[in-house]
């Protein structure tokens, strides 16, 4: 009884352990296509302004800075975490791209880094794409 015990425990050691450290493929949005409801091609400062938005009310909340027209720094800080994504635009597509980050043991060896970042990336992402949807 005792040595099932001890397995018991040393397996769930070791899950609390490395169960904090899932890391996966990172996610980037490559060339999303803009669709607007209206059929119209939007004007470049349409788009940087429905993206601008796509912060606004989102929890976490981003921090977008416009560096120039088609494209935007945007950053986010959660807890002791921090990430940084390059999104760059045309009136006819975006793409979101990680830029840099701290505390999501990113390796840019091999592509990886904590998957929250992907969640957060992929909530960014349908944000932006239900702003655009409206222009």
């Amino acid at each position: 009884m005792n040595r099932i015990m001890i397995r018991v425990m040393v397996v769930g050691f070791i899950l609390i352990v490395f169960g904090g450290c899932r890391t996966a493929p990172i996610f980037n949005v490559n060339e999303a296509t803009i669709t607007p409801v209206s059929g119209k091609e939007p004007t470049l400062e349409d788009v940087t302004k429905a993206i601008v938005s796509a912060s606004a009310g989102s929890t976490p909340a981003w921090n977008m800075q416009v560096v120039k027209p088609g494209h935007i720094v945007a950053t986010l800080h959660v807890r002791g975490h921090m990430a940084a994504v390059d999104i760059l635009y045309t009136t006819n597509s975006y793409s979101i791209k990680h830029k840099e980050s701290s505390n999501l043991k990113y390796d840019a060896a091999d592509g990886t880094i904590h998957s929250n970042y992907n969640a957060w990336i992929q909530r960014l992402d349908g944000n932006i794409r239900g702003k655009l949807s409206l222009l």
